[in-house]
């Protein structure tokens, strides 16, 4: 099986086509998308993106015929579609970061780079396509329950922008979360490199 490169660039550019998912015309969404509740749905997208995936430059035809073909992803274990969402690897949040750290024959391949709190981790640290997941409060306190995709680093948490679904937002500065400790207690911070598949 061929080592495929993860590509930050192209999980960017989808990130930034689809966040705003009531913004993306009917006929060119590729998934489907859960109101409210579709962060992590949204996080395995950009990730699929970046290990080739989706094809920017190429008809929404033809990406959503490499989704029914499993291209980049692993059948039966972590996978998305348009009609529902699929495996819990592929939406919830923390099968994904069990699933994505985890030593496997093949799919994406990732390691925990940072954890702590908005005080204790670094701006600096995070980079293009790089996934952070948070824990919130006010939806499960002991539990990572939110995903954001890093779309533009910084040296302060004003100047790092990410991508989200469930609170759609595009390129929002990570600041929007760093100034809400109470809320967003913790965070971790994943980096995904070449994969088999």
């Amino acid at each position: 099986m061929p080592m495929v490169p993860y590509l930050p660039e192209n999980g960017v550019q989808y990130a930034r086509r689809f966040a705003l998912h009531e913004q993306v015309p009917e006929e060119n969404r590729l998934f489907y998308y859960s109101q409210g509740d579709n962060c992590t749905n949204f996080i395995s997208q950009c990730v699929w993106a970046a290990y080739s995936g989706w094809l920017s430059y190429a008809p929404t035809a033809v990406n959503a015929s490499r989704i029914r073909e499993d291209v980049r992803m692993v059948t039966g274990v972590w996978y998305g579609s348009y009609w529902h969402i699929e495996s819990t690897r592929w939406c919830r949040v923390e099968e994904f970061y069990t699933y994505a750290t985890a030593a496997k024959p093949r799919g994406p391949a990732a390691v925990q780079i940072a954890a702590g709190t908005f005080d204790t981790v670094a701006p600096s640290v995070l980079r293009r396509g790089d996934v952070v997941q948070l824990v919130v409060a006010t939806y499960m306190p002991d539990r990572f329950g939110h995903g954001l995709y890093v779309t533009e680093p910084g040296t302060s948490w004003d100047g790092v922008r990410v991508c989200c679904q469930s609170y759609d937002r595009l390129d929002a500065p990570m600041s929007s979360f760093a100034l809400y400790p109470q809320v967003y207690t913790r965070l971790r911070v994943l980096r995904f490199s070449s994969a088999v598949w």
